[in-house]
């Protein structure tokens, strides 16, 4: 049974574990730390057997939700923890009235793209040059229904 509740500050080595093993530049733990104390609404683990196997970072801008940060442990991808990750983000959103949720995801990562279509995102930008690197990131948008 898979559990999701508001991160605690002595989760971050493991969310950082997890953000390095899923992106090519990690959010530092300081950073880590940081996006929690500014966003404890917006911060979730989820954790199996008392060990945390995925996080959701998220933010309010205007009357919308940032998806900041989602990864879950590599081997349990595909079981719908991801899924139900953003599920409790978005309906912490919809209490907060927020009208929608968007990302951006890396033009290269094709499977976190099928994911988020998969759950309702639609691909509405490019923000040119989005990372360290200059590769370019795909903004995805959802409406939050009510």
């Amino acid at each position: 049974m898979t559990w999701i509740r508001k991160a605690r500050i002595g989760d971050i080595p493991t969310v950082y574990t997890l953000e390095a093993q899923s992106f090519k530049d990690p959010y530092p733990p300081l950073l880590l730390m940081r996006l929690l104390a500014l966003y404890p609404y917006g911060f979730l683990v989820a954790e199996r057997e008392g060990r945390v196997i995925g996080y959701i970072i998220f933010r309010t801008v205007g009357e919308k939700g940032h998806i900041i940060s989602l990864a879950v442990e590599e081997r349990l991808r595909k079981r719908k923890i991801g899924a139900e990750l953003l599920k409790k983000a978005e309906e912490i959103l919809r209490k907060m009235g927020m009208a929608g949720m968007w990302l951006e995801v890396r033009e290269s990562n094709i499977p976190a793209q099928r994911f988020y279509a998969r759950q309702g995102f639609k691909k509405v930008g490019v923000a040119e040059g989005y990372y360290a690197d200059g590769e370019d990131g795909l903004i995805y948008y959802r409406t939050l229904s009510s």
